[in-house]
C-alpha cells in the first residue's frame, strides 16, 4: 500500500518531468530548421556573387531551393502536431527580434549624436536585462481566427476594419489533397490560414519559372490578385487537414468602397504587399546589408505611387533614397529603358511611365517634405481606386441594361 502511495505521488512529477524534456527537445528543433530556411535564404542571396559559372551558380540555386522546401515542409508539419510549441517558439523569436531591432536603433541614435552616450548606455542595460527576463512559458495556446485578424499588417488593429472583415468572413475546412484553387483560375477571395499547411507551386506557364513554396498559419493568400482582378499564377493545395478564413473578392472591394479615408484599406495591402517585395529586392540585390533593420526603421518614409498605364511621373525629384518597382512595368523617358517588376530603379532615371496596369511604386523618402508628400499621394490613390471602381460599376450596369 505504501508503494502504491509513492508510485501515485511520483507518476505525475516523471510525466512532467518528460513532457518537459520533449518540449525541449522539440523547440530546439524547430529553432534548428528555422535557423537553416534562413540560411539557405541568406547563401541563395550571395550565390551569384561567388559562383563563377550561369550554369555552376543556376545548379546551386536548385539544391539550396530544394533544401529550403524539405525544411518549410518539416516546419509546416511540425506546427500541425505541436501547434502550441510552435507558437510559444515564434512568440519567443518574435520578442527577440524587437528587443535586437530596439538596442540596434538605440545604437543608431548613440552614434549620430540624438542620444546622449551616458543615458544611451543606461536604456541598453535596461533592454539587455529586458533580453534575460523575455522567458515566455514552453507551450502557448494557438491563436484563434480573431486573433489572427488582429494581427494582419494591412488591418493595423483597426476594429471597425477588423469587426466589418469579421461579419463578412467564412471559416472553410479542407482535407488532405484538397485543392484551394488552380492556377489560372480567377481570384475567388483571401484565404487566412488558420491551421494547418498548403503547397503553392506554379509552372513556367503563368510565371517566368516554376517555383514551389509551403505556407502555415498566420499566411495569407490570393492579396495581390484580388486587388489587380488577374489570374492565379500559382495553384493551392492542401498537405494536411486545411482550416481558413475567407474574405470573397465582393465583400473586399465592398470593404475598399467602405474604408476610403486615408490610409484606405485598398492603400494599406498595397503596402504591405509592396514591403514584401522591396525587402526581397533589396535582399537579394544587396545581400551585406541588414535590410530588415533598415527597412523597419525607414517604415515612416515609405509610401505607394501609382502609375496608370500611358501616364508620366516623376521620380529621384532630389528628396528620394529609393525608388523600388513593386509590381508592372515602366519605361525610363529619357533613356527608352524599360524595366518589369521587382527592380530597383537605378538613379539616373527621372522620369517614368507605365506600361502596364496596376504599376506600382514604392518610394524612400528621408525629409518631412516626404512626409507630408506621402500623405498626399496616399490621398490621391485612394481617390483614384474610388473613380475608377465606380466607373466599373456604370459599365456593369450599362451592360446589364442592354
Amino acid at each position: 500500500y505504501g508503494l502504491l502511495r509513492i508510485t501515485i505521488l511520483v507518476i505525475p512529477k516523471v510525466i512532467f518531468l518528460l513532457e518537459k524534456q520533449i518540449n525541449k527537445q522539440l523547440t530546439f528543433r524547430y529553432d534548428i530548421a528555422k535557423g537553416y530556411v534562413q540560411g539557405e535564404e541568406d547563401i541563395k542571396c550571395l550565390i551569384g556573387q561567388i559562383a563563377g559559372h550561369e550554369k555552376v551558380y543556376l545548379e546551386i540555386n536548385k539544391i539550396l531551393e530544394r533544401n529550403k522546401q524539405e525544411a518549410m515542409k518539416e516546419l509546416g508539419l511540425m506546427q500541425r502536431d505541436y501547434p502550441d510549441i510552435v507558437t510559444a517558439v515564434k512568440t519567443r523569436q518574435a520578442v527577440q527580434t524587437v528587443l535586437n531591432t530596439a538596442s540596434e536603433t538605440l545604437r543608431f541614435m548613440i552614434s549620430g549624436g540624438i542620444v546622449d552616450k551616458n543615458e544611451g548606455a543606461e536604456l541598453q542595460k535596461v533592454l539587455f536585462e529586458k533580453k534575460q527576463l523575455a522567458t515566455l512559458p514552453p507551450t502557448i495556446e494557438p491563436p484563434t481566427a480573431q486573433d489572427l485578424l488582429h494581427n494582419v499588417m494591412w488591418l493595423q488593429n483597426d476594429k471597425n476594419q477588423i469587426e466589418y472583415i469579421q461579419k463578412k468572413a467564412k471559416i472553410l475546412y479542407y482535407d488532405y489533397g484538397d485543392i484551394i484553387f488552380d492556377e489560372g483560375e480567377l481570384p475567388q477571395g483571401i484565404h487566412l490560414i488558420v491551421s494547418g499547411m498548403v503547397l503553392s507551386s506554379s509552372s513556367p506557364i503563368f510565371t517566368s519559372s516554376s517555383y514551389t513554396d509551403y505556407l502555415v498559419t498566420g499566411a495569407i493568400i490570393g492579396e495581390l490578385n484580388c486587388l489587380t482582378k488577374q489570374e492565379m499564377e500559382y495553384g493551392v493545395t492542401c498537405e494536411t487537414a486545411v482550416q481558413t478564413c475567407f474574405i470573397s473578392i465582393d465583400d473586399l472591394l465592398e470593404a475598399f468602397d467602405t474604408f476610403l479615408e486615408p490610409p484606405s484599406l485598398e492603400y494599406k495591402i498595397w503596402l504591405k504587399l509592396a514591403l514584401d517585395v522591396t525587402l526581397k529586392t533589396f535582399k537579394e540585390n544587396l545581400p551585406n546589408q541588414d535590410w530588415s533593420y533598415k527597412v523597419c526603421v525607414q517604415f515612416s518614409n515609405m509610401y505607394v505611387l501609382d502609375v496608370p498605364n500611358h501616364t508620366k511621373c516623376d521620380i529621384y525629384d532630389g528628396a528620394m533614397d529609393d525608388v523600388i518597382l513593386v509590381h508592372g512595368a515602366v519605361q525610363d523617358c529619357q533613356l527608352g529603358q524599360r524595366y518589369c517588376a521587382p527592380c530597383i530603379l537605378p538613379k539616373t532615371c527621372h522620369q517614368v511611365q507605365g506600361t502596364a496596369s496596376a504599376t506600382k511604386l514604392l518610394v524612400i523618402r528621408t525629409t518631412e517634405h516626404g512626409a507630408r508628400k506621402s500623405t498626399e499621394t496616399c490621398s490621391s490613390i485612394c481617390h483614384y481606386h474610388s473613380t475608377r471602381r465606380h466607373g466599373e460599376k456604370v459599365l456593369e450596369n450599362l451592360k446589364l441594361a442592354n
